[in-house]
C-alpha cells in the first residue's frame, strides 16, 4: 500500500513540475541578448530593434518594433539534449508552417525573471530574455 501511495505521488509532482514551468513560460519576454553560433557572433538589445516575445498556452508572438513579426504554435516536451541528458524543450509545430523555415527544438532555463532559450545543435545560440511586468 505504501509503495503505491509513493507511485501516485510521484506522477502528481511530475505533472505539476510540468504544469509549472508551461506556467512560468506565459507572459511577455523582452529579448536581451542572443549569443553564440558560428564564430560566437553577440547581439543585445542596444541594436535598432526591440523584440519582445509572448508566450501563451500553444502560442509564441514575436514582436519586432511593437509590429507582429511571427505567430507560431507549440508544444513542450522532455527529450533527449545534445547537450546530454533530458531536457525540456518547445517545439514549434511545423504541421502549421506555410513556409520552407528551419526550426530548431529550444530547451529553456529560468533564471530569477529571466527566460534562457537554447537552440538545441552543437553550435548554435542562446537567447536571453527579461519577463515584462
Amino acid at each position: 500500500l505504501l509503495l503505491l501511495i509513493l507511485i501516485a505521488f510521484s506522477s502528481c509532482n511530475d505533472n505539476d513540475d510540468n504544469r509549472s514551468d508551461e506556467n512560468r513560460l506565459e507572459g511577455k519576454w523582452s529579448w536581451i541578448r542572443t549569443s553564440g553560433g558560428f564564430g560566437g557572433p553577440t547581439s543585445s538589445e542596444t541594436s535598432d530593434q526591440k523584440v519582445v516575445i509572448e508566450i501563451s498556452n500553444s502560442t509564441i508572438k514575436t514582436y519586432i518594433n511593437g509590429n507582429l513579426s511571427q505567430q507560431q504554435k507549440f508544444f513542450i516536451t522532455t527529450k533527449k539534449s545534445v547537450f546530454g541528458g533530458d531536457r525540456k524543450m518547445i517545439v514549434i509545430d511545423k504541421s502549421d508552417s506555410f513556409t520552407q523555415e528551419f526550426y530548431l527544438d529550444r530547451s529553456f532555463e529560468f533564471h530569477d525573471n529571466k527566460l534562457f532559450l537554447i537552440d538545441e545543435c552543437v553550435d548554435c545560440s542562446t537567447s536571453e530574455y527579461e519577463r515584462i511586468k
